[in-house]
């Protein structure tokens, strides 16, 4: 089949998964590549729009409490935030003039439903900022509707890799099945969905097109975010092969075929370096432009960032000014207003 024509079937509605896997698969040739991707810009330039936003996050809100511990990751976290600085952190966000927030890190499989609603509640006594949470499968279905009463936008599950045995590697102390619950229960309370899928762990191209479709059954989906796999130090994980972000830019290309609306993101593992490409492939509209953690502490700027005090122990670091530039040099705009996902 022509290359293009393969695009034209894959764009139509429900197209069989095995199309969407020879699309893949054949997108590894740049030339043909750079057809895939100018069709999936044009998807999201008329479904989306043109224009992106900021978003900021905070991790290493809650201990990680399965064991054992994940074994690519150095980024465990072993203590709760504190509510007063998790607090003072918004405020710093907010000074930003950033509108919208995911709080993540740390995961409890017996649930962290109430220490989550705390934490929503001190932040809703100051500040109408929209939230989101990423934790896991720390959640009971009780937490989900608690959250939703608040007016919590979204609440992710990321499954990571759809490879059962490359997560039981990676992920020995954690749940695939869990997180496909989480995402489960989710759709069936109403709530606004969030997963990631993490590129370059082992997983076939069979087995990311499988994951895609997994996912594409759930409408409650607004975002979907690829993690580059980078290796570190003193994990069983250092010598895996870093992640390129080819692959992870034809991943971006499909997946926008094949889910249009869905706003398509990049998480960890990734850079500023890696948007121009993700952009052009298809990608989304959201874009992290500032953190905190408690892990990072008060911290020296690195190139193309700015470190802004919070509290003793706790600094926020803006990557607006460097990020901004890349969009400029796309011809694109960046603003501060999320869309609406209820």
């Amino acid at each position: 089949m022509d290359f293009a024509e393969l695009i034209a079937q894959v764009t139509r509605p429900a197209p069989p998964k095995e199309l969407a896997l020879q699309l893949l698969q054949r997108s590894r040739e740049p030339a043909l590549a750079l057809q895939l991707f100018a069709a999936a810009s044009k998807i999201r330039d008329e479904t989306m729009g043109k224009t992106l936003w900021w978003s900021a996050g905070i991790s290493s809100m809650m201990p990680c409490r399965v064991e054992p511990l994940c074994t690519y990751c150095t980024y465990f976290t072993v203590k709760s935030f504190p509510l007063d600085e998790l607090v003072a952190s918004v405020k710093a966000i907010e000074d930003l003039e950033i509108r919208h927030l995911h709080l993540s890190g740390g995961t409890d499989l017996a649930g962290y439903d109430n220490e989550l609603c705390e934490a929503v509640n001190a932040i809703r006594d100051v500040s109408s900022i929209e939230i989101e949470i990423n934790l896991g499968p720390s959640l009971t279905r009780n937490g989900v509707r608690r959250l939703k009463q608040l007016g919590v936008a979204s609440i992710t599950s990321s499954l990571e890799t759809f490879n059962p045995e490359i997560f039981a590697k990676a992920k020995p102390g954690d749940s695939l099945d869990a997180r496909k619950a989480l995402i489960e229960m989710c759709q069936d309370e109403g709530m606004p969905v969030r997963s990631m899928i993490l590129v370059g762990l082992g997983e076939s191209e069979a087995d990311r097109i499988d994951h895609l479709y997994w996912l594409l059954q759930f409408p409650r989906l607004y975002h979907l975010r690829f993690s580059r796999f980078m290796p570190y130090r003193g994990t069983s994980w250092e010598d895996h092969p870093r992640c390129s972000p080819w692959e992870v830019a034809r991943l971006v290309a499909v997946a926008r075929l094949l889910m249009p609306h869905v706003d398509l993101g990049l998480a960890a593992g990734n850079s500023p370096d890696d948007i121009p490409l993700w952009y052009a492939a298809g990608g989304g509209n959201q874009v992290l432009g500032a953190s905190v953690s408690m892990r990072q502490g008060r911290v020296k700027a690195q190139p193309g960032e700015t470190v802004i005090p919070v509290t003793d122990r706790v600094s926020l670091v803006s990557r607006m000014g460097h990020i901004a530039q890349f969009v400029r040099g796309l011809g694109r705009d960046i603003g501060s207003a999320a869309p609406q996902l209820r």
